[in-house]
């Protein structure tokens, strides 16, 4: 029987290490990113509680490559290591401890769209996604698949139902491959590198909304930036608003200055007029009690701001 060890943060290694569990593997430890701000990380999941259902060895960190936890796992004698759901670069000495080696998750069709925040864009694109198990080695997301579970990503899917659908293709992945890893099997097969494609790093401030974008590109910007991302954003007067919820409007024949609330409706929100095209938004959060009306403007216009700014310096002189 292989000794597994598991290192994580998210639910999708809960539900690994459930996986796991099911189909009855050696765990014999478990590694949970606790960082000091959770905030940072999207979809932190408490793995300490995960390992303690199941009465799994489990060690906290927050740099993995701190050489305490490289002895702790060094000492556990891995044949294989579940590296799933952080961001965290492994050095060589974790893909050189397990007699077999260390197996990656990615949620996008690889050998497209390898690299930095997936979820958010394989939801902003509508681009397919997947539950990708593979062989890790240097490159970043390049090895040789194990196990991969597709699935679409469709017109009215957020970032949220994305990751539920993640979820239920990590089941499915591990469900039709884990039993074939009980045989000894171990025969991934090499990625198509002429195919490959990469995605850059997205942060909090991506989620900014230009209005002059379309309403397309904002209902998908939107969708892509809810939770367990921090959310898309604008600034109505003096307060930031973040936007969960979106719709496009295709039916009402109106017509509007940009970034202006031009309908207010108890179901469907409130109408924005786009550089192209009309958006509802629905489940706003304003810092302040404010209330948008009819009329109001989201977002900045810069000159005006930079002319108050000059103004108020001038007066103070």
């Amino acid at each position: 029987m292989h000794n597994i060890l598991v290192i994580g943060a998210v639910q999708t290694t809960a539900v690994t290490i459930e996986k796991l569990v099911e189909h009855q593997f050696n765990i014999v430890g478990v590694l949970g990113h606790e960082p000091k701000n959770a905030a940072r990380v999207s979809g932190l999941s408490d793995l300490r509680s995960v390992a303690a259902k199941h009465n799994l060895d489990f060690r906290a960190f927050k740099g993995i490559n701190h050489e305490t936890h490289v002895n702790w796992a060094t000492e556990k004698k891995p044949d294989i290591i579940f590296a799933v759901g952080f961001s965290q670069l492994l050095h060589d000495v974790w893909l050189q401890m397990p007699t077999l080696g260390c197996i990656g998750f990615h949620p996008t069709k690889l050998p497209k769209g390898r690299g930095r925040a997936p979820i958010a864009w394989v939801t902003l694109e509508k681009e397919m996604g997947s539950a990708s198990f593979f062989l890790m080695g240097k490159g970043a997301d390049d090895g040789p698949i194990f196990s991969q579970s597709l699935f679409e990503v469709e017109e009215n899917d957020d970032a949220g139902s994305v990751e539920e659908k993640i979820r239920i293709h990590i089941h499915k992945a591990l469900d039709n491959w884990l039993p074939e890893l009980k045989k000894g099997h171990w025969n991934p097969e090499p990625q198509d590198y002429s195919l490959a494609s990469w995605y850059g790093k997205r942060g909090p401030e991506d989620g900014w909304i230009n209005w002059n974008n379309t309403a397309n590109y904002l209902n998908r910007l939107i969708k892509a930036s809810s939770a367990p991302h921090p959310g898309a954003y604008s600034y109505f007067k003096d307060d930031k608003i973040i936007i969960w919820k979106s719709q496009i409007e295709n039916d009402i024949n109106i017509k509007g200055v940009v970034g202006r609330v031009l309908l207010i409706d108890e179901e469907k929100g409130h109408l924005i007029q786009c550089g192209e095209g009309l958006l509802w938004i629905q489940q706003t959060e304003l810092e302040s009690d404010a209330e948008l009306k009819v009329g109001d403007k989201l977002g900045y216009n810069i000159e005006d701001e930079i002319y108050k700014i000059k103004k108020g310096l001038k007066n103070e002189e």
